[in-house]
């Protein structure tokens, strides 16, 4: 049973089938239509390409027994505005403001989020992943600028040299057709079908023999706190861990740590389903089950997310556990990372080295994301570990007596925005630092994601991150006078755009700055295309702009 009929697309016939005077030949073709996928596809369309996505399934949401993302962070929010889809997705998702931790049953830690007036959006939005690639599907289609082929299936793909276009073979339910394509990027999953077909392996940090199930209802006469619980060692469930999270349509998800010797196909049963759900909600609740799933999860990633014109982003070049809801948000930051990267090289404006650093920044990004959710998952279950179990008791017998030992509760720290370090970043920022004369790479601001911070409230409320442009942009935090539009130049074939931040702020707006930036607002500061600061301390001679972008798109 579900509470969301799935929308169906239809296939359409190929050109690619009627063709007789050879493959035909496209940009870039994305594989995968998930969300790291469509996410990467709409990216590429706002800044003026056309897209074609190949996907083996009809319908958005259902990839196998596999986990879905409920959980999208803050910097998610943001990318998701800047494409478009944002406000839709706030607005259907829903919130929850206290969270509450419990072990053996007993309450040992809460907390209550705050509103956070100064940021276009709060911290988290919980959406099931479904209606967030119908929305993502509905934007890319009214573009006008993407062809998504429905039930077009992957089965070979053969790279060709440093310049020449990789060819594709394509099932479909009408006949198999071949195509090439200058770029590819695989969007598509764990199993990779391109992974495969390029001989190439991940590397495996940890293959975990816990199991969880999810179980997704929509209660019809439960009083159900809406608040966020997790249980650890959960009496209901065996002693082992239970999450509950409010989404969208009134539905619960309820995520159950299994025990190591329970039968999975006995759990993921509809009796043994409802029996787990009563244990931990009651007898007398009554309740549809909207969707369920059993799933392990490993840590892995490859080791280059570039090999030659091919690119992997999402759960294709990196796996990691739920823990704090990195998954999903990871591949979406994938997609913004690679997206303007990919977009100048389609145009002609950058060579192909810049995605040698795109690889370079997410797979850093990625070993992070392994780093914690690995360290979430020692604390959520310790399991034969008798330090992690010791140093996890003893936090929870301090957690209701100190503040600074409930903090220490790790039950998933939530996906925080990548933080860049490599080339890409660092030796840009030191040369236009050297440049400027300024600080350079040693400013705090350097390679983290500009917080969208509220600039001017009222009717026509103003963000920081509306002042960015598709480009790069250099943000001015001293100079005053009037509002000025923000300028467009062209330096080293990229567009830059210019605006005095100053300009456009109100009291309150100026004062949120100094609380939300990572360093003082003040100088010159250049933002690359995915709205991470790139340097803090641009000169303000348009030559020394130029040189810093041309650095930053050197290889």
């Amino acid at each position: 049973m579900t509470a969301f009929e799935l929308p169906r697309y239809p296939f359409v016939r190929p050109a690619d089938l009627d063709t007789v005077t050879g493959p035909l030949c496209y940009p870039v073709v994305i594989i995968g239509a998930g969300l790291t996928g469509l996410t990467l596809a709409l990216d590429l369309v706002r800044r003026g390409q056309r897209v074609l996505v190949l996907d083996d399934d009809d319908t958005v949401g259902v990839r196998g027994l596999a986990s879905r993302g409920i959980v999208w962070a803050q910097r998610t929010l943001d990318i998701f505005h800047r494409l478009g889809v944002g406000e839709k997705i706030v607005s259907k998702g829903v919130t929850w403001n206290v969270g509450r931790v419990l072990c053996r049953d007993a309450e040992v830690a809460s907390f209550r989020l705050q509103q956070e007036p100064d940021l276009r959006f709060n911290g988290f939005t919980n959406l099931q992943q479904y209606y967030v690639e119908q929305f993502l599907v509905d934007t890319l289609r009214a573009t006008g600028q993407a062809e998504l082929r429905w039930l077009n299936r992957v089965e070979e793909v053969r790279p060709g040299g440093d310049t020449e276009p990789i060819e594709l073979e394509v099932s479909t339910p009408e006949g198999r057709y071949r195509m090439l394509a200058d770029w590819v990027v695989g969007c598509d999953g764990s199993s990779s079908r391109v992974r495969d077909c390029l001989g190439l392996a991940p590397v495996v940090f940890d293959r975990t023999e816990d199991r969880w199930i999810i179980i997704d209802i929509v209660a019809k006469n439960a009083d159900i706190p809406e608040e966020r619980w997790t249980w650890l060692d959960c009496s209901a469930n065996f002693g082992r861990a239970v999450w509950r999270h409010r989404m969208a349509d009134g539905t619960w998800r309820l995520d159950f740590q299994m025990s190591p010797h329970e039968d999975a196909e006995q759990a993921a049963s509809e009796a043994g389903m409802r029996e787990r759900v009563r244990r931990l909600l009651g007898p007398d609740v009554a309740f549809d089950i909207a969707w369920s799933g059993v799933w392990q999860y490993r840590h892995e990633s490859l080791a280059s997310y570039r090999h030659g014109r091919v690119l992997f982003a999402g759960d294709a070049a990196h796996v990691v556990s739920p823990f704090g809801a990195r998954g999903g948000n990871g591949g979406i930051q994938d997609a913004d990372a690679l997206g303007w990267r990919l977009s100048l090289v389609l145009s002609g404006r950058a060579a192909p080295s810049v995605l040698d650093h795109y690889s370079e920044e997410r797979h850093q990004a990625a070993m992070e994301n392994i780093r914690q959710t690995r360290r979430s998952a020692r604390f959520v279950h310790p399991a034969d570990q008798p330090s992690a179990a010791l140093w996890r008791e003893a936090i929870v017998a301090l957690a209701n007596r100190h503040p600074l030992a409930a903090r220490m509760i790790n039950t998933g720290r939530l996906s925080a925005p990548a933080v860049y370090g490599g080339r890409g970043t660092e030796a840009t920022a030191a040369a236009a630092g050297a440049a400027g004369g300024g600080q350079g790479p040693v400013n705090a601001a350097v390679g983290r994601a500009l917080p969208n911070v509220r600039l001017r409230s009222g009717d026509a409320p103003r963000y920081l991150h509306d002042l960015l442009g598709s480009g790069f942009t250099a943000l001015n935090f001293d100079e005053r006078g009037a509002r000025p539009q923000p300028e467009t130049d062209i330096a080293a074939s990229v567009a830059l755009q210019r605006a005095n931040v100053r300009a456009w702020c109100d009291d309150a707006g100026w004062s949120a700055l100094e609380r939300q930036l990572p360093a003082p607002p003040a100088g010159i500061w250049l933002i690359r295309p995915d709205g991470h600061v790139l340097s803090t301390a641009l000169s303000s001679d348009p030559a020394e702009q130029q040189a810093a972008l041309e650095e930053a798109l050197s290889s």
